[in-house]
């Protein structure tokens, strides 16, 4: 890890830094108090301040590039590369959304896979800000995948921001995907579980951290509520798909356990 900074509504490359749209005079009517159960998240931030996030730079080892995980960068121009770039098409076809759950029906279908080539098909294009989140607080693999030891661990920054909402948060850049990444210390000290005023309360202030998109790589949807949890935060939920191994009543099962969730799509891996 070297090269730490900070950004809080960098400009893009080659482009300017953005400015805040005057504000109109419906904007000065007064909003309605918060409720009782927000109030206690958000008291004394102000709720539409852009968050300071640390970045730490991360070189990926010439290796680790050949990691047909990360087909992306180890066969930019493979059918399975071109596969993700069609997958970001048809997302960005649907209006946009900023933020995307990517899970699975069940184990080892491929989710993280997905998350990871998706942030990185995304990043390429228009010079996008992408920001992959690691969700799966029981089987996290980012940072054994990137081969990157986060500086600080995605999971225990959530329970941090939830009793002091203005410290920064810290992610890792890798340049070589274009990405950043907040992910989960992968050895933790005692069993975490995920929580949920506390995770919507991160993706609210990472929405205004200058991201054109943030990938959520969740759980899978057999046998884990979590996935329930984190799609109320998202705009949308992509499901990966094994070939040959997903069956139909798992993706039926888990398309009912979604709704009813905005379904952005299915990602067939091989």
């Amino acid at each position: 890890m070297d090269k730490t900074s900070q950004f809080m509504g960098l400009p893009k490359p080659g482009g300017r830094a953005s400015t805040p749209p005057a504000q109109s005079r419906d904007d000065d009517r007064q909003e309605p108090r918060p409720s009782a159960h927000k109030t206690a998240h958000f008291k004394g931030v102000p709720r539409k301040a852009a968050p300071v996030v640390e970045v730490t730079s991360h070189s990926l080892h010439r290796s680790r590039m050949k990691d047909p995980r990360l087909c992306l960068a180890s066969e930019p121009r493979s059918p399975r590369a071109a596969a993700f770039r069609v997958l970001r098409h048809h997302l960005l076809a649907r209006g946009r959304p900023q933020v995307v759950a990517v899970t699975s029906a069940n184990h080892r279908e491929g989710k993280t896979t997905c998350a990871i080539n998706l942030s990185m098909a995304l990043a390429e294009h228009e010079h996008a800000r992408v920001l992959l989140i690691e969700a799966n607080l029981a089987r996290p693999s980012l940072a054994a995948i990137l081969k990157l030891s986060p500086p600080a661990c995605f999971a225990e920054q959530l329970a941090a921001h939830r009793q002091r909402p203005l410290i920064k948060w810290s992610v890792v850049e890798v340049p070589s995907l274009g990405v950043h990444v907040a992910a989960v210390n992968p050895r933790p000290q005692s069993p975490r579980t995920l929580d949920a005023p506390a995770f919507s309360l991160a993706i609210d202030h990472l929405r205004r951290a200058d991201y054109d998109h943030l990938i959520i790589d969740c759980p899978s949807v057999d046998g884990s509520a979590d996935v329930n949890l984190i799609q109320d935060a998202a705009d949308g939920v992509l499901l990966a798909v094994r070939g040959r191994q997903t069956t139909a009543r798992a993706i039926e099962r888990a398309t009912h356990q979604l709704a009813p969730t905005k379904i952005l799509g299915f990602a067939l891996l091989h």
